[in-house]
């Protein structure tokens, strides 16, 4: 965006229709913290869509799913230190879009690790193995992303936190 050359964009515009955790993911994921980068609506809405909806969105969608048909009681898990790591040392050096990009790996490795098991083939016991994992990596997805994602991280967590799982509304709803 510059003024000089006339190509501002009005951010309350994108967040009165897609929400400010979408426009603060995009900066965080597409802006390195201490450099210039670039902004399109484009760009904006293809980000959106793969990372948001499809990432993220539907992968929260999914597991919530799954487990709210089964109405097995929630899990307790013991603690675990989610801020380690590359996470941490992305973090403490600033590298935001870094740390960012390792909850995104954290997702979709959650999203094959479901594709793989094909827990929708599953009921009962069998079927609360393999979901468990993948709640307690949506806990910590979630988790991670309080400091970017902070609406998103709240509504995530609330979802998970038991003592059963339902099935809400989509977190990001696909753009046309």
């Amino acid at each position: 965006m510059s003024k000089t050359v006339g190509n501002i964009i009005d951010p309350n515009t994108f967040i009165e229709h897609y929400g400010a955790d979408s426009l603060r993911y995009y900066f965080l994921r597409e802006l390195p913290t201490f450099a210039d980068g670039d902004f399109s609506e484009k760009r904006f809405k293809e980000l959106y869509n793969s990372d948001l909806a499809n990432g993220l969105g539907n992968l929260v969608a999914r597991v919530a799913k799954l487990a709210s048909n089964s109405q097995w009681p929630m899990f307790n898990t013991p603690y675990i230190d989610v801020y380690a790591g590359n996470y941490q040392k992305a973090i403490e050096e600033f590298r935001l879009h870094d740390a960012i990009a390792r909850v995104w790996e954290t997702i979709k490795t959650t999203d094959q690790y479901i594709n793989d098991k094909k827990p929708w083939t599953f009921a009962g016991t069998e079927l609360q193995k393999i979901l468990e994992p993948a709640i307690q990596n949506i806990r910590t997805i979630a988790t991670q992303l309080q400091p970017f994602l902070p609406q998103t991280a709240k509504k995530i967590l609330t979802q998970f936190k038991g003592p059963t799982l339902k099935s809400e509304l989509p977190l990001f709803p696909r753009i046309q």
